[in-house]
């Protein structure tokens, strides 16, 4: 196909309802529409070994309203 990159959403876990990654409830989990961490770990090597970078969109300022006071 020619690309040499592939960009997939921002895959923390999400609050219910959440779009496309973009409401990220828990940061240190993976939305489990992703799959494992062991299974986003294969789709990084398997797309390194046929020289296929992987852009992982993070939006750190987009978070779920998950009722937390910073003030």
């Amino acid at each position: 196909m020619g690309f040499d990159a592939i960009w997939i959403s921002p895959v923390v876990d999400n609050s219910p309802g959440g779009y496309h990654g973009y409401w990220a409830r828990n940061w240190n989990e993976i939305n489990a529409y992703f799959g494992s961490s062991d299974d986003l770990k294969a789709l990084v090597d398997s797309a390194h070994s046929l020289g296929i970078w992987v852009m992982v969109d993070v939006v750190a300022n987009h978070v779920a309203p998950i009722g937390t006071d910073y003030s």
